[in-house]
């Protein structure tokens, strides 16, 4: 026995995953021993078909953590029939017609041996990745609470999540509708991003360090998806810290646009950048937040839905702001308030009566008079860059108001 196992083991050694640096010779050698030993036990007669099973098992999910691939372990599993074909061989020499009867009953237990191990390899490999599931979602609960500076959590988290350890970072989260495809469609226009899941929301990473910003998106092409250019430096986040991944401003502003242009039409919330894995958190709960507003076919961006998402942080105030601001403009028809609003929103978006009339199929003085008109009964001039935003606020607190 102690000749064929060493055999053995030597043609075992040659197959991935059986290098000395992960599997000791001892444990190779010894767990060739009893397996062979029980074979050939089981092959003269002995009942051992439950010993065998277990012992199998065993094997397979021992090998998972030693990180042998299962192609190579059912090689190396298979190679059993050959040794022990050739033991018999060499101990009944000449005698090849009374082996040819025990060919089948070889067969069947190598092949039952390999049954189990490849049955013990998978069920290791589920509770591997389960316990990896565990870990991960452990380590993003960490990261995503916020608040928490811990330079060793950042480099457990990296590498548990296939992250960079260097950012920036920007997050997409899935709208609950469009969950189910979320992984697929972000993989299919953003490669490098790291997908994951926690508590049943579905959200990607995107480094700009793996080379996000690389196709060279400008302004051009962002406005001709229908999105405009927005800051893209997280509230906090310093030149200093844009430095250190390797981008200058110009850079970080490019890998930004090629973010928001690879998920513009997906049904997700696209945050602005993170800076370092200490400010993901802010920008994971404001992506979460604009998945609401996102829509199939068009991702929500900051730049699209801040008054949004104002109105809701300042609650009550944003509401009293809304009631103070269109008292007077609330007496109006309803019919001449949607035609105000309209065009008030409509030059908003570009700043122009010429272009706002073209695109309301109307005189740019028809524009201009309903521009004044709004003005007049709110005391806000949508010509006027504060009052616009003002305006943003109101309108979108009495849309909230509204719809409930």
């Amino acid at each position: 026995m102690d000749e064929i196992t060493t055999l053995y083991v030597m043609q075992v050694r040659t197959l991935t995953g059986y290098v000395e640096s992960v599997i000791a010779e001892r444990d190779v050698h010894s767990t060739a021993f009893t397996t062979l030993g029980l074979m050939f036990r089981q092959l003269g007669g002995e009942r051992l078909e439950d010993e065998l099973r277990a012992h199998s098992r065993a094997i397979g999910r021992k090998r998972v953590r030693q990180g042998v691939p299962l192609e190579s372990l059912l090689r190396a599993v298979r190679m059993d029939f050959r040794f022990i074909w050739q033991a018999l061989n060499d101990r009944l020499p000449g005698e090849a017609d009374r082996l040819s009867d025990d060919v089948v009953a070889i067969w069947e237990v190598v092949e039952a041996h390999t049954t189990s191990v490849q049955s013990g390899y998978m069920l290791e490999l589920g509770q591997v990745k389960a316990e990896l599931e565990q870990e991960q979602a452990f380590l993003l609960r960490r990261l995503l609470r916020g608040g928490v500076d811990d330079s060793q959590l950042h480099v457990q988290a990296a590498e548990a999540l296939e992250i960079p350890l260097v950012g920036p970072y920007w997050v997409a989260v899935a709208h609950q509708d469009a969950a189910a495809g979320f992984v697929s469609d972000v993989r299919a226009v953003l490669p490098a991003a790291v997908c994951l899941r926690l508590d049943g929301v579905e959200f990607a990473v995107i480094a700009g360090s793996s080379g996000v910003g690389s196709s060279g998106v400008g302004s051009s092409g962002v406005e001709s998806a229908g999105l405009r250019s927005v800051g893209l430096r997280s509230a906090g986040a310093g030149s200093a810290g844009v430095e250190s991944a390797g981008l200058g401003s110009a850079g970080l502003r490019s890998a930004g646009l090629s973010v928001q242009l690879g998920l513009a039409d997906l049904q997700v919330g696209v945050s602005q950048s993170a800076a370092t894995l200490s400010s993901l958190s802010e920008m994971w709960h404001l992506a979460s937040e604009l998945a609401e507003f996102a829509v199939p076919g068009r991702a929500a961006l900051l730049a699209q839905h801040w008054p949004s998402l104002v109105v809701r942080r300042l609650g009550p105030v944003a509401s009293s702001l809304a009631a103070d601001s269109l008292r007077d403009f609330a007496r109006l028809p309803s019919s001449e308030r949607t035609l105000l609003v309209e065009a008030v929103e409509v030059y908003m978006t570009n700043g122009s009566a010429s272009k706002a009339a073209g695109v309301l199929f109307c005189h740019r003085n028809t524009i201009m008079n309903r521009l004044a008109k709004f003005a007049s009964v709110t005391g806000l001039d949508p010509t006027v860059p504060d009052d616009a935003a003002t305006i943003k606020l109101v309108l979108a607190a009495e849309r909230s108001a509204q719809q409930g």
